[in-house]
């Protein structure tokens, strides 16, 4: 039995539920499924029984999209119908999928030889597929031709052009410079001495709609740093996303001294995870063992309840 269950938004939610016994026992495939609100993409969802004698059952599951690339987020849920008062089993997914590949889940889920299963994906999809037609935003309205200019933001290294309306619509900081009896507002000139002319060229482009591409962390701290000194708060979510997902060994102790320095939770609760998973590695990293030794004693203590959190919760698959 499959169904499926869409919800229409940017983000597309799809289920599908199938059942495995031990009497009548078959590898689980779903056939493709149109995600419902972006007829471009499919998916597919496999159960995969491993049976060795009459031990315990080892199930490999695995999940591919078709019609393009996505990010997908969800569960897969195992309810024993024999026992349905038994805890479910539940893995936790993210992955990347590329059109086509099929992504096997790490950890396989281990059942009784003697049962009845309902197993459950819930997968949601936030799709990057080549056929989809990119959304106009409103900064492609926007002229940057020299009419549209009519203020300049001067820093040591040179000037950039910017539009007065634009700065304030985006920063209440330059607003009320531009809005009130001050020296910017009678010349239009902004000097700013404690940013680079690359950060904040940076952090216009991205408000502009243009790629902006981001090659170190220090490039999207000093965004970030920018963007709260300057109230600009729509890129600070997604700014932050990029730090998270990019928290990797080599990026790790620049990272962590700005989660730490900045006191943000949520990214030295990521810096403990990965430091739990990689810690005789990072332990041998010469910019790890440079950081300062209340930053490093934080971090030994977010991978310390990473460790618990992670020996208490359910299994998670990730790229």
């Amino acid at each position: 039995m499959l169904i499926c269950c869409p919800k229409m938004a940017r983000l597309f939610t799809n289920t599908i539920t199938d059942s495995m016994c031990y009497d009548d026992l078959e590898e689980g495939y779903s056939s493709l499924h149109a995600v419902r609100g972006y007829p471009h993409l499919k998916w597919s969802f496999a159960a995969v029984p491993d049976i060795k004698d009459e031990g315990p059952v080892s199930i490999k599951t695995y999940i591919r999209v078709v019609g393009g690339p996505a990010t997908v987020i969800g569960t897969v849920k195992i309810v024993d119908s024999y026992a349905p008062g038994r805890k479910p089993k539940i893995r936790h997914f993210k992955f990347h999928l590329e059109d086509g590949k099929k992504r096997y889940f790490k950890r396989k889920i281990q059942i009784p030889w003697k049962f009845e299963y309902t197993i459950t994906c819930k997968a949601t999809f936030l799709p990057g597929g080549s056929k989809a037609i990119d959304l106009t935003t409103n900064h492609e309205f926007i002229s940057m031709d020299s009419d549209f200019f009519d203020a300049t933001i001067r820093v040591e290294d040179g000037e950039i052009k910017v539009n007065r309306g634009f700065l304030s619509m985006i920063s209440p900081v330059f607003g009320a410079m531009f809005h009130h009896d001050t020296e910017e507002s009678k010349t239009g000139m902004i000097n700013i001495t404690d940013f680079t002319h690359k950060t904040i060229q940076n952090v216009l482009d991205y408000c502009y709609g243009r790629n902006t591409t981001h090659t170190t962390p220090a490039t999207v701290i000093d965004m970030i740093r920018f963007c709260d000194k300057y109230i600009i708060k729509p890129p600070m979510e997604k700014l932050h996303t990029w730090l998270k997902r990019n928290c990797t060994i080599k990026n790790f102790a620049a990272i962590a001294d700005y989660a730490w320095q900045n006191d943000d939770k949520s990214l030295q609760g990521k810096c403990g995870q990965v430091f739990n998973k990689n810690l005789e590695k990072l332990c041998g990293c010469p910019d790890f063992i440079q950081l300062g030794a209340t930053v490093v004693a934080a971090i030994f203590k977010a991978g310390a309840a990473a460790s618990t959190t992670r020996s208490h919760s359910d299994d998670e698959d990730s790229d």
